[in-house]
């Protein structure tokens, strides 16, 4: 596997602190030599990683002025709409735990993509609803906005993001279908080839940056719905 760029860590790091607010808004920082030096790379590559962050809105550079830790984005005035999933009668699905794995670990190449270099908590859970196995699911949160995430995280994404402390500005959903392999069936106790609905949602914060992913794959009958039009 090819090794990560300096400025690609470097950006990791300083992104990770102004999330944290170990930089807060309206920080100013040293300039490119004394970060270079603190950070381990060269001038040049700090000055690579600081037009990057500030490309993103997380930093001001001002000639005379520095480098100044800038304001985040306004959130959304309106909570994103999330509880789109629903049951045979309509009504909003009603998911448990029950049984669930917990590790961390470093992510692949497109969780690198979407989330950067950090370490994952990672989650492989099976849900219930009404009594029944409903789904399998699949939940990834950086370690470095949830350190402490509990192994005993709740089912519904709003929740998730509720007990976390974390607040989405935006999610985004996307529906496929697939059928279930061997292993699955036995995991949901269905039959061989069951058709499963599947939904992937990725929370973003106000940065614009993937706070969560959940993957959902549903044997259980569901309906998803959103509404068209303001």
């Amino acid at each position: 596997m090819a090794r990560e760029p300096l400025y690609k860590k470097a950006e990791a790091e300083m992104l990770r602190r102004i999330r944290s607010g170990t930089w807060p808004e309206g920080m100013r920082l040293g300039n490119e030599f004394e970060l270079a030096e603190e950070f381990g790379v060269s001038q040049g590559t700090m000055r690579r990683a600081l037009m990057t962050l500030e490309g993103m809105g997380h930093l001001h550079r001002k000639p005379g002025r520095g480098t100044i830790v800038a304001r985040p984005a306004a959130p959304v005035t309106d909570a994103p709409d999330i509880d789109r999933l629903r049951g045979p009668d309509g009504a909003a699905l009603d998911l448990e735990v029950f049984r669930s794995r917990h590790a961390t670990r470093g992510p692949d190449a497109g969780e690198h993509a979407l989330f950067g270099p950090g370490r994952l908590h990672d989650y492989a859970r099976t849900l219930k609803s009404g009594g029944a196995r409903f789904a399998l699911e699949e939940l990834h949160i950086p370690v470095s906005i949830a350190p402490e995430a509990s192994e005993d995280l709740p089912a519904d994404l709003a929740d998730i993001l509720d007990a976390l402390g974390l607040t989405a500005s935006r999610v985004e959903d996307r529906l496929h279908a697939e059928e279930t392999s061997m292993s699955d069936a036995v995991a949901l106790s269905v039959d061989r080839h069951t058709a499963l609905l599947c939904l992937t949602r990725v929370a973003y914060d106000s940065y614009g940056a993937a706070i969560i992913r959940q993957v959902l794959r549903m044997a259980g009958p569901a309906g998803y719905g959103v509404t068209l039009g303001g």
